[in-house]
């Protein structure tokens, strides 16, 4: 769940802004005056999907700009294949690790 993806990330010293739905994420990003270092989107929100999301990310925003990783109880290849091919730069199924999860993270902030 989100509190605890905020809760892991936050021990680790990273500043998390949680948004509740896909639609809020878009503005969110769009208003702000800098892009975010990185974004996790769960494949199944509200209102829009973190395929959705993350396709419309990529209208503005290539992945070498913007990191994106998608969490998702949706652990099928064809899941992991829809968040890749929407733009994702990397898939991580639940349940995973915490040192999982950072390891990615850092991975992506290094790139």
């Amino acid at each position: 769940n989100q509190m605890v993806v905020e809760n892991c990330l936050a021990q680790d010293g990273y500043k998390v802004t949680a948004c509740m739905d896909g639609v809020e994420a878009l503005s969110l990003i769009a208003t702000r005056p800098y892009i975010p270092d990185l974004v996790l989107l769960d494949v199944m929100m509200p209102v829009k999907s973190g395929y959705e999301v993350c396709a419309e990310l990529r209208e503005s925003y290539p992945a070498t700009i913007l990191p994106v990783i998608m969490i998702s109880a949706k652990s099928s290849e064809s899941a992991i294949v829809d968040g890749l091919q929407s733009g994702c730069n990397d898939y991580v199924a639940k349940p995973f690790s915490r040192h999982e999860l950072l390891a990615r993270i850092s991975t992506q902030l290094k790139v």
